[in-house]
């Protein structure tokens, strides 16, 4: 099969196309052949050995694909089944491994893409808005970074449930964001009213600023810590200062601080993940949500990460196989 690999940290061109053994299914898990795999940020922090793991690795959160194998032990999942998996890594590959419990069928028809933007982004979305959170219609929140994958997700979840929105984005996207129904502000410190909710992927430092933006009653939701890319920091400084800055945020007194980490909560509640999942696969067939996504051949993944990083793509990127 082919594979995108990461062998040592560093920029985009370290990831290397190449031919490589297929997966065999673990007990408990199933190899999927890929149709589309996404694109996060979490992978470019990877890449950059800004986060926990081993090298070599192959990188990828999410794909959709057909199912190819299956390991002792599955259940309810059959060889050609088309379904959507939450893989944490493997994803930039022709196969992937997938445990079983982070595989939700997806119904055909629905294009691969559109679907690989809901297994990451709008799950993010869809489970900090509702459960992290639990925004009720009427309320108002604010995004940071709401023209990205996950923001332009909230965006659009938000709306559907009338809640105002509040986000903030480079200059250039401003426009796309107002048509949307936002109020584009500067920063945290620029929200007129203090909101329900503060949705914040930069994390670290940002979080004391984005609960001054929270009601007293409300919450910031931390998703993220891109401000470790910002202040070029080795992964054992960027995970100790979001530590810090996490643990100060929840010992002092004000708005709920919350850190959300999409595969510590498909792994702690795995029905919930299959069945946000689902709901969101069914909004997908009703037309009720309209992912943004841009779609590269897997062989250009080093383009998509300076694209990505170069904060050049709205909403989802996707490679195709």
């Amino acid at each position: 099969m082919t594979g995108v690999v990461v062998r040592a940290p560093g920029g985009p061109d370290v990831l290397q196309v190449e031919e490589m053994a297929a997966p065999t299914p673990a007990a408990g898990g199933v190899v999927v052949e890929v149709e589309a795999a996404g694109v996060a940020f979490g992978d470019v922090q990877l890449r950059q050995g800004r986060l926990p793991g081993k090298l070599p690795v192959v990188p990828g959160y999410d794909v959709v694909g057909r199912v190819s194998a299956v390991g002792p032990g599955v259940r309810g999942i059959a060889v050609g089944q088309r379904v959507a998996a939450l893989t944490g890594t493997g994803g930039y590959a022709t196969r992937a491994a997938a445990r079983a419990d982070r595989v939700v069928p997806v119904p055909e028809g629905l294009p691969a893409a559109s679907v690989v933007a809901l297994v990451l982004n709008y799950l993010t979305a869809w489970q900090m808005l509702h459960r992290a959170a639990a925004v009720r219609p009427g309320g108002s929140v604010l995004v940071l970074g709401a023209a990205g994958g996950v923001g332009s997700a909230l965006v659009e979840l938000a709306a559907r449930d009338g809640i105002r929105v509040y986000g903030t984005a480079s200059p250039r996207r401003h426009a796309a964001l107002t048509a949307a129904g936002v109020t584009v502000v500067a920063d945290q410190t620029a929200v007129p009213e203090p909101v329900d909710a503060v949705f914040d992927s930069v994390g670290g430092p940002s979080l004391a600023v984005s609960r001054r933006a929270a009601k007293p009653t409300g919450v910031v939701v931390g998703y993220g810590m891109s401000f470790a890319i910002a202040a070029d920091l080795s992964k054992a400084g960027g995970l100790v200062r979001a530590v810090a800055a996490l643990a100060r945020a929840k010992l002092t007194p004000g708005p709920k601080v919350v850190d959300y980490l999409v595969l510590s909560s498909a792994d702690r509640d795995p029905a919930a993940f299959r069945a946000d999942l689902a709901r969101l696969l069914d909004l997908l067939a009703e037309g009720a949500v309209s992912p943004v996504v841009t779609t590269m051949p897997l062989a250009r993944a080093a383009e998509a990460h300076r694209l990505l990083e170069a904060r050049q793509v709205v909403g989802k990127l996707v490679l195709v196989p």
